[in-house]
């Protein structure tokens, strides 16, 4: 499913947006001769849209001519885009309006503008037509194209791609995210007066999202004051100024302080305390941290091991990084959250997984897991360190089972700090 999200603070706005984009994906389905495809209002997420997903197509027979693109172009075919000018590595002579292979360069081996059949590892991902030939799109450097180089005809999979029309107004009205990080933002239920950080926070999805539903339940969408505070920290500059760019697209600027700040090492001591003033920091700065006990709701969501991430196509990761490296940096990473959180207060933790979780409980006696209110994932995994009880008041989604197809692999865990 592509997921979408609805950026304006009034929940009938989802209506409006769904006839425009509905007219989008209209005028794809026509252009590329396909089935009618539906846009759908979920359920229970009331700012959230989606598009199925039909596939695969295993009778596409693949053209003679082959394209060659690397595996980030070959994803976001996957999700239903077009291909752009500078995405195509290696192709044989071609026209404008001939149909093409499209074939993903699997290790990467493949030089950009190379003649030749390329022989090196590579997927088929569907069948286009050429917008331009291999000499305009080969003749400059890729920082000078743009625009759509091949459109895709027969992908493997078929979803309308919404991405394209984010250049115009919509830009400013959806924002695609996945529909487990939506849920997160929805579970965090900021509310006034609130002090919130995202401690690995960009690209600021779920930041921005967090920020939207604080603007909600405040019934406040002037630009002069704001009832809460919402921190967002990551360890490079130019992360950070990606969160201030989405930020300032969704119109949650005001809301937001980003800074740079390793969030291993997020606690001020007792005499930097002492002239500490938020006031005093300017959003963008790297800073050397916070108080003890300083948020009331804390989500920190931890680099992790890519896994469950849909489509992919190569799995770059060794066994001791996901038993041993990545658990031992999330177990860090959530001694700093638990430091910074208020008693009373709540924390989310969508790390891996189950037996962090487990850990924490342990290590951490004033923990204790809150039942969520929405539950959209499955029960936590038999044997991972949490009883029966504790098991069903986290949410994992998994795409590998039946449940979970319709999602990228995720988990949630929703805590609260007694004492």
């Amino acid at each position: 499913m592509t997921y979408i999200r609805i950026l304006s603070q009034n929940e009938n706005d989802r209506d409006n947006i769904s006839i425009i984009l509905q007219e989008i994906i209209n005028e794809q389905c026509k252009s590329k001769e396909w089935d009618d495809i539906k846009i759908i209002k979920h359920e229970i997420l009331p700012d959230v849209l989606y598009i199925p997903i039909y596939g695969p197509f295993n009778d596409i027979i693949p053209c003679n001519k082959e394209i060659i693109v690397d595996k980030s172009t070959g994803t976001s075919i996957l999700r239903g885009a077009d291909i752009f000018a500078p995405g195509v590595l290696a192709a044989r002579p071609v026209e404008v309006g001939e149909n093409v292979a499209v074939m993903v360069d699997i290790d990467g081996n493949c030089r950009r503008g190379y003649l030749k059949n390329y022989t090196g590892k590579k997927l088929f991902v569907g069948n286009g037509k050429m917008l331009m030939s291999r000499h305009e799109i080969f003749s400059s450097n890729p920082s000078e194209l743009s625009g759509i180089g091949v459109l895709m005809t027969q992908p493997l999979y078929r979803t309308p791609s919404i991405s394209t029309s984010l250049s115009s107004h919509l830009s400013s009205l959806i924002f695609l995210q996945n529909k487990p990080s939506i849920l997160v933002g929805h579970l965090l239920n900021p509310q006034p007066g609130d002090n919130i950080i995202d401690m690995c926070a960009s690209p600021g999805g779920k930041t921005t999202h967090i920020a939207s539903l604080l603007l909600r339940n405040s019934s406040c969408n002037s630009d002069k004051s704001s009832d809460g505070i919402i921190i967002a920290t990551d360890r490079s500059k130019q992360k950070v100024d990606k969160i201030n760019q989405n930020a300032v697209r969704c119109g949650v600027k005001r809301l937001v302080k980003s800074f740079v700040l390793d969030a291993t090492k997020s606690i001020l001591s007792d005499n930097e305390v002492i002239n500490f003033n938020l006031k005093d920091l300017k959003c963008g700065d790297q800073i050397k941290g916070f108080p003890k006990e300083f948020f009331d709701r804390i989500l920190l969501d931890p680099p992790c091991s890519n896994l469950g991430q849909r489509p992919n196509f190569s799995i770059n990761v060794k066994l001791s990084d996901i038993t041993i490296t990545i658990p031992d940096y999330q177990k860090k990473l959530f001694t700093s959250a638990y430091k910074l959180l208020k008693p009373n207060g709540v924390l989310f933790n969508p790390a891996e997984n189950e037996q962090v979780i487990s850990w924490a409980l342990k290590n951490f006696p004033g923990l204790s897991l809150i039942e969520p209110e929405i539950k959209l994932g499955d029960p936590g995994l038999v044997g991972t360190g949490l009883n029966e009880t504790q098991r069903f008041m986290v949410q994992r989604f998994d795409p590998g089972i039946k449940s979970g197809y319709d999602t990228i692999g995720f988990f949630i865990a929703k805590l609260k700090k007694i004492h």
